[in-house]
């Protein structure tokens, strides 16, 4: 783990995280420097992305938090940002391989609704839905094959698919109404709003419709 320092409005903030996702440090300091001063008190939480992060004064320093992923995020925090900035740039990615500036929110205390067991199973959908309740992040996860369906639901927070199935983090900033195939860790197709097959990906991550180019302009 590194630790990244820099001085913003004579504050000196900062962060700590793998040195491979320095990148997402800076746009993280880019972030606060637009955050009004007087708000940097200690315990200021904001939420980016997926992510909330929070800022810990100690010996004049400001350290950025975020939840704890790897224990219980609505009562542990943590220095190292690894986990929050690597999902933060699984989505961001992920949208940007289906030349998409924007997707829509979603958040780690957001619940996801999954037919029961069926994250053990390889070959699963996800599918958004809009008009969800607060809390609920709309995407529901069932099986490909009708013989793996099963009318028994399950819950879980979003955060806790990083532990469970964490090739799925990467689609959750989708659009509603959007569906993802895949198959074990591997997306096999994008689905948008109108049921139009917006994306066919093969074993090298690259868009078969696109003629295995991923355009990110």
């Amino acid at each position: 783990m590194k630790k990244f320092v820099k001085n913003i409005g004579h504050k000196v903030v900062v962060v700590q995280a793998e040195h491979e996702l320095k990148m997402q440090v800076e746009s993280l300091f880019r972030i606060f420097e637009t955050i009004e001063r007087e708000k940097w008190t200690d315990g200021f939480s904001i939420q980016i992305g997926w992510s909330n992060f929070i800022v810990s004064v100690k010996n004049e320093e400001y350290y950025i938090l975020s939840p704890d992923y790897s224990g219980n995020p609505f009562e542990d925090y943590t220095e190292d940002l690894t986990l929050a900035l690597w999902a933060q740039l699984e989505q961001v990615h992920f949208l940007r391989k289906l030349n998409m500036k924007n997707g829509e929110g979603v958040s780690f205390r957001d619940k996801v609704v999954v037919a029961k067991n069926i994250l053990e199973v390889d070959s699963i959908y996800l599918q958004r839905s809009g008009g969800a309740e607060r809390g609920d992040s709309g995407w529901y996860i069932g099986p490909v094959n009708e013989e793996d369906d099963t009318e028994e639901l399950e819950a879980f927070y979003v955060y806790q698919l990083l532990k469970i199935r964490p090739s799925l983090i990467q689609v959750l900033a989708l659009p509603y109404e959007y569906m993802v195939i895949f198959e074990r860790d591997q997306v096999k197709a994008v689905l948008n709003e109108r049921d139009q097959v917006k994306a066919v990906l093969n074993e090298r991550d690259e868009d078969i419709l696109s003629g295995g180019r991923n355009d990110t302009n």
